[in-house]
């Protein structure tokens, strides 16, 4: 929802400024208290977020009063009476086209609002008051009223003489939960600067003591809702409940919270009040039905981390939630929510629900934490964003039942999966709470914290190797295993994508495009590589430089991210990667950018390709002899690379 545009109506004299956002099913008049600027209200973020949720079930009309914000000062007198208040609210509906509109007042200005509704009853709809003040100034004839005479003289020695500079002390009586926020204290300062000028602040103050609106209240002859926070540090809900008494039928609730701003603390239960007052209760998201497989993963501490405080630990668990983001953006998940301790996640297949979890596990344990998942698949209700039913029930329960650095699986999941590669326990019967009987729950085998392992399947005849999240999936001969991602299996996907194809080690160092778009060593040199040999044979990649460039800066990155983290080992293998192209780019290109003809960066490209290549073929040996030994006489490396089958094996290939 963008910003919307300032304009301006007349009355009499005077412009006023005014702003209209939404297009909800009523028309909303926001009257704000004391002072205001309508374009400086949507520089707080919680301000804007407060008036962007009135504006999606209403009209919302914004406007600064005479002699205060965007609209002009001046009139009959320096400060502007209730009348001349009301005279402002009249030109705007007017400007816009209003005949009728619900009325919210802020604090003072539910004075304004109050006036209005009894004196124009045949523009009003309905009347909202937050916050509202019975009557400023207190004595014997008024008990109700907010302050005695000399309250009322401390009070304006707190405000006028430090107008529109920071004032923690006022920040405190406005809004208690951001009194040490620095930022929300300049905003606030900053707003007042921008509302109301200073020689204005006592003479405002005065006429503020001298309102009384004690006969009007009874005279309000439209639906009226009263809100007041229970424990308001500068109104005390005793006014909103006299005013609530004083209204004929108006309707009282008292809120949660120590803050007198509607949109500090809890705004959204302020919002949700006044729409379901206006427009009545929000009409629920429309649901549907959707096989879903769910993940609930529960973080705690490990024994690594028994040690750390509070502050400590909630920097884990912080880095914990951006390793959950990555993986579920890897995985193609999404969070549904989160409580506490625990992540509710769904996906669209169990496969790549168990893949993620056991990511997800590797993650925790990386960082000293301890993480156990369950996960369920099963038709769900999905509401909004929201995802309900049994399976988010069953699948939770067995996150609670798993043991640290678990992934616990029910029946259903594991039958989904065959042939998938995953390997599961033998079971067990659990006793899930609020379930009649017991559900078999299956723990996914891991071999020393990796996802290698097996499922046998005679009916599985294609050849295949899938990048899936973090892990390939590898299918031949009617066997199908999972291994965890290096570089060696990104290099063999490319090989066996184009069989017979003889690549160069630095076409797969660089990893930037299709095996089909290779060059001449004369190309190769003419845009900037050096090459080991001549004779226009195939060669290089032309974006190959472009590609070393990038990596070495997403290396850069991730460096900085694994010492963030702490984590040695990945700093060492990220630095060791990004040192060997650093060189080999240095020993690649002279001055001015002009090759260098010398073999060193292509021999020390060899050896890394093929040594990644290799270990990458004892993986898959240990895991699927069969697929090993055919690898192991299919693939050559060396300078060039290339699969040369005995025979036509046909390959369905999915690269990163």
């Amino acid at each position: 929802m963008a910003l919307p545009t300032t304009r301006y109506a007349r009355a009499g004299d005077i412009e006023v400024g005014y702003q209209v956002i939404g297009d909800g099913p009523i028309d909303l008049v926001f009257i704000w208290g004391l002072a205001s600027n309508i374009d400086v209200m949507w520089e707080e973020p919680s301000f804007a977020a407060l008036l962007r949720r009135l504006a999606e079930f209403s009209r919302l009309i914004l406007f600064d009063r005479r002699g205060c914000g965007v609209s002009d000062r001046g009139g009959a007198t320096e400060t502007p009476t209730l009348e001349e208040r009301r005279d402002d609210v009249l030109a705007v509906l007017d400007a816009v086209g209003v005949s009728r509109a619900s009325l919210l007042g802020v604090s003072e200005g539910g004075s304004l609002a109050a006036l209005f509704a009894a004196t124009h009853p045949e523009r009003t709809a309905k009347l909202v008051l937050y916050g509202a003040i019975a009557r400023f100034l207190r004595d014997a004839d008024h008990p109700v009223g907010l302050v005695d005479r000399d309250e009322a003289r401390a009070f304006e020695a707190l405000i006028a003489p430090t107008w529109g500079e920071r004032n923690e002390r006022a920040v405190a009586l406005w809004a208690p939960t951001l009194a040490d926020d620095d930022r929300f204290i300049e905003w606030w300062a900053r707003f007042w600067r921008q509302s109301l000028s200073r020689r204005l602040v006592k003479p405002l103050m005065r006429a503020l003591a001298a309102y009384d609106l004690v006969d009007v209240y009874p005279a309000v002859r439209v639906p009226t809702l009263v809100l007041h926070r229970r424990h308001d540090r500068l109104i005390p809900a005793a006014h909103g409940r006299w005013i609530a008494e004083q209204v004929p039928d108006a309707r009282l609730v008292e809120l949660d919270g120590v803050d007198h701003l509607p949109f500090v603390g809890d705004a959204g239960s302020v919002a949700a009040e006044i729409e379901r007052f206006l427009v009545g209760p929000r009409a629920l998201a429309p649901r549907d039905r959707r096989l879903l497989a769910v993940a609930a993963v529960r973080v705690g501490r490990s024994a690594r981390l028994a040690h750390l405080d509070e502050q400590a630990w909630q920097g884990s668990v912080a880095m914990f939630d951006r390793e959950l983001a990555h993986h579920l953006d890897r995985a193609g998940g999404r969070e549904v929510r989160t409580s506490g301790d625990g992540h509710l996640v769904v996906f669209d297949g169990p496969a790549r629900a168990i893949r993620c979890s056991v990511g997800l596990v590797d993650a925790a344990a990386r960082l000293g934490l301890s993480a156990q998942v369950g996960v369920h698949c099963g038709e769900c209700e999905v509401s909004g964003e929201d995802v309900l039913g049994l399976p988010v029930h069953i699948a939770t329960e067995m996150a609670l039942s798993a043991v640290p650095g678990q992934v616990l699986v029910s029946s259903t999941v594991r039958d989904l999966v065959a042939g998938s590669g995953l390997r599961f326990d033998d079971g067990r019967e659990l006793q899930l709470d609020g379930l009649a009987g017991t559900r078999s729950a299956f723990a996914v085998q891991r071999d020393a914290g990796a996802v290698d392992t097996e499922r046998r399947r005679d009916d599985v005849l294609i050849n295949a190797i899938r990048f899936e999240g973090e892990y390939w999936t590898l299918a031949y001969a009617g066997q199908v295993v999972m291994l965890r991602d290096s570089k060696g299996l990104h290099d063999l996907a490319r090989l066996l994508a184009a069989p017979q194809q003889e690549l160069h080690a630095l076409v797969l160092m660089a990893e930037a495009v299709a095996a089909d778009e290779l060059v001449s060593g004369r190309e190769a040199s003419e845009a900037g590589l050096a090459v080991g040999a001549a004779g226009g044979d195939p060669i290089v990649d032309v974006s190959a430089r472009t590609a070393y460039q990038r990596r070495i800066a997403e290396l850069e990155e991730e460096l900085i991210e694994a010492d963030r983290h702490g984590d040695p080992d990945a700093v060492a293998r990220l630095r060791s990667e990004r040192d060997l192209l650093v060189d080999e780019i240095a020993a690649s290109y002279g001055l001015g950018g002009r090759p260098r003809r010398t073999p060193d960066h292509v021999e020390r490209a060899r050896k890394a390709v093929t040594r990644r290549i290799r270990t990458a073929l004892e993986r898959i040996a240990e895991v699927h002899p069969a697929l090993g030994d055919h690898l192991d006489v299919s693939v050559q490396t060396g300078t060039y690379c290339c699969y040369r089958p005995d025979r036509e094996v046909v390959w369905d290939v999915e690269p990163a």
